[in-house]
């Protein structure tokens, strides 16, 4: 199955086309070049996908009348892309299979067509997936689970309650977990009020809760939780059959129902996006998250996962290059290797991508990258005795 997106006037982004979509796809760019709305348009059409795939299965397994409506104003505000709409963006999402069919989803003039009934997906190629988006407001996981969890209606935007949801649903089936990267241990404790987040040091030196930890431990935690749930504990069959049976007493077909597929055969996929995985980590620490987070998704899980995040870090883009030559060389880094060709890296710069994978010497060019330092670098070297800059 091969996934491509474009994107046009989309708010930063003018002009992206994605042909392929890698397992694992990285996006690095200046704050507000356009990575993260980039990576939410991708979600966004995955997810739109998903429900257009589980409204074939439905349609297909004698379910006439279709239990929900693709709403795309509500989608775009979620997202934060309502204000996007007045420069009427265009997307056109394409999934392909290897015998040349393919589905596609445009949305162009505020209006999204490739999810109708002549548009549904055959048998053999309806899929399953899950998504996560894992956002940089996850720092705030620590004290919402605590306090604000507990008060009715309180929201704090759509993005921040879905990575919540994870997190949560992720601390149900791990009650203990190593994060190695960082030397700790998180624990998972039941309380009268719920559950309670702590973190050890080795040797239990000591224990606080998470809430109480640094920046770089509270953005983390929800990082490596997640992953390693949706790596080994993510139930697909019970999380299909409770989207099922919701939408078909929502619609009171549930003696109708006569599947066209077993669960069993679905194919499944899951998919996360992350904002930022290094928020607040020292770039020793940056390079093993992602060597964690890569083993988690590629090396050691039992569920299939693509990855795809946004960063600032020359630190990780740097390390991929290592992963991909332990792969290369059939070894580990920090239990992590990746092959090259299922790994995308593009640099996001007013609106439109660089691709910087160098095929023919498997490996990612770095070197724009180093400018900041380079800069710095010629800067030093041109100030004179009395601290002056010298002229050229």
């Amino acid at each position: 199955m091969k996934e491509s997106i474009h994107i046009k006037n989309l708010g930063p982004i003018k002009d992206i086309f994605i042909e392929d979509i890698k397992p694992l796809t990285v996006l690095i760019g200046e704050s507000g070049s356009g990575k993260s709305t980039l990576m939410k348009a991708i979600a966004l059409f995955r997810w739109l996908y998903k429900m257009h795939n589980i409204r074939s299965y439905l349609k297909r397994s004698n379910v006439s009348k279709s239990p929900f409506r693709f709403r795309m104003d509500t989608y775009f505000k979620d997202c934060g892309f309502d204000e996007y709409l007045k420069n009427y963006p265009e997307i056109i999402y394409t999934v392909e299979f290897s015998d040349n069919r393919k589905y596609t989803l445009h949305f162009a003039k505020n209006k999204l067509t490739g999810t109708s009934d002549k548009d549904l997906i055959h048998a053999q190629d309806i899929h399953y997936n899950k998504l996560s988006f894992v956002s940089e407001t996850r720092n705030i996981i620590p004290l919402w689970a605590e306090r604000g969890a507990s008060m009715p209606g309180l929201k704090l935007g759509f993005y921040f309650h879905e990575v919540y949801n994870d997190f949560d649903l992720a601390s149900e089936n791990i009650k203990e977990l190593d994060i190695n990267y960082l030397n700790l241990k998180l624990s998972v404790k039941k309380v009268q009020s719920g559950k309670k987040y702590f973190i050890q040091a080795p040797n239990k030196e000591y224990e606080l809760t998470l809430k109480n930890s640094s920046s770089g431990t509270q953005n983390a935690i929800p990082v490596t939780l997640i992953a390693e749930h949706f790596s080994k504990h993510f139930d697909f069959e019970r999380a299909f059959n409770e989207s099922l049976v919701k939408f078909l007493f929502k619609t009171d077909n549930l003696t109708d129902f006569k599947p066209v597929k077993n669960l069993g055969d679905i194919k499944k996929k899951l998919y996360i996006h992350i904002e930022e995985p290094e928020l607040s980590l020292f770039p020793e620490a940056q390079c093993e998250l992602i060597s964690d987070l890569i083993s988690k998704c590629f090396v050691s899980n039992f569920n299939s996962i693509d990855l795809i995040f946004s960063t600032h870090s020359p630190y990780i883009i740097n390390h991929l290059n290592l992963l991909i030559k332990a792969y290369d060389c059939n070894q580990l880094v920090d239990g992590a290797k990746i092959e090259f060709e299922k790994v995308a890296v593009y640099q996001v710069d007013e609106g439109k991508i660089e691709d910087l994978i160098v095929k023919n010497q498997r490996i990612i060019n770095t070197n724009s990258l180093s400018d900041t330092i380079n800069n710095i670098y010629d800067k030093y070297n041109q100030l004179d005795k009395d601290g002056r800059l010298t002229e050229k």
